[in-house]
């Protein structure tokens, strides 16, 4: 028989794969199972990551204040049981949601504190490279955005050597891109050019969660559009659309009509805008059609194993 541990971290592990797979609900209710067994268990770290990933969730869809009601739980659990080194993990997720939001003073706030954590406690809590790298990509795009690019630079070349130094390759796509539009932004669009070829390589085998590809892809048509290179732009938009057409993802039909409405809004295609405009519309109804019948699916399932005696839980 499983121990408790094992069933929590199956749990977790599960959750979380369907997170980066863009399933969020199912993730959380994955994550919720695995938080209520290590509340009443002694792992203080998985207790804490599970937070970390149910916090991320809501942020993905918007639930922005259940997103910062997980990440204040969050830090009052590591201050009650004196545990260093993790905060960084929740002023992260509240950096990346001021990000979405536009709020770039708030962001920065929270994406420094973030560094100053791992800086001063990283060692005392089992971090990997890779929060260390992420808190210097998030400080090189809200730099980039507040135009301050010697900062940016900066931090874009600290992340850089980390994911060097590690072998780190799943951010390769992201630092490559914030690499391009910090080279447009400084007035270096022939560097773009010259690495053309590399962007594209990554574009098509990049290894990383569906939320960080959008989110490059965004990146390099925002590069694009200020470089001009419209019809660029527009490709990097149909990538995502002829991904999210090959996997049948409603979630990432909308991001794709996103990144269409960017490219035309920019381009001055104003019928071109108006149709993607309707498309990403019709694409919200599609997608909220299919989230309410796997609601109904869900509801009848667990009535139905009631009836038969099974626990909900073993779902």
């Amino acid at each position: 028989m499983a121990s408790s541990e094992q069933i929590a971290r199956e749990y977790y592990e599960k959750g979380m794969s369907l997170i980066r797979s863009n399933n969020v609900e199912l993730g959380i209710d994955n994550l919720n199972m695995a938080r209520s067994i290590y509340e009443v268990s002694d792992d203080h770290t998985y207790y804490i990551l599970t937070l970390r990933g149910i916090a991320i969730a809501y942020g993905i869809i918007g639930y922005d204040s259940k997103m910062l009601y997980k990440c204040l739980n969050a830090l009052h659990y590591l201050d009650k049981h004196g545990i260093k080194g993790a905060k960084h993990y929740f002023y992260a997720t509240i950096c990346n949601r001021y990000i979405i939001l536009g709020d770039y003073d708030s962001a920065l706030n929270y994406g420094r504190m973030a560094l100053q954590d791992l800086e001063d406690y990283g060692k005392e809590f089992p971090n990997e490279p890779r929060a260390y790298v992420v808190a210097c990509l998030n400080l090189t795009f809200i730099y980039l955005h507040m135009h301050r690019y010697d900062e940016a630079e900066k931090f874009l070349k600290q992340g850089m050597e980390i994911s060097k130094e590690n072998d780190m390759h799943h951010l390769d796509l992201i630092i490559s891109t914030l690499n391009a539009n910090l080279h447009h932004s400084i007035g270096d669009d022939q560097y773009i050019y010259d690495h053309l070829d590399e962007l594209v390589g990554l574009i098509k085998n990049s290894d990383i969660t569906i939320q960080d590809y959008v989110q490059a892809l965004s990146i390099l048509i925002e590069t694009f559009c200020g470089m001009g290179e419209f019809n660029r732009a527009e490709a990097v938009a149909l990538s995502l659309d002829s991904t999210a057409t090959i996997t049948n993802d409603p979630k990432l039909k909308i991001e794709a009509s996103k990144l269409f409405m960017t490219v035309y809004k920019n381009w001055n295609k104003d019928d071109k805008y108006k149709q993607a405009c309707v498309r990403y519309a019709e694409d919200s109804i599609k997608a909220e059609d299919a989230e309410a019948t796997q609601h109904l699916l869900d509801m009848d399932t667990a009535i139905a194993l009631s009836i038969a005696g099974t626990p909900a839980e073993l779902l």
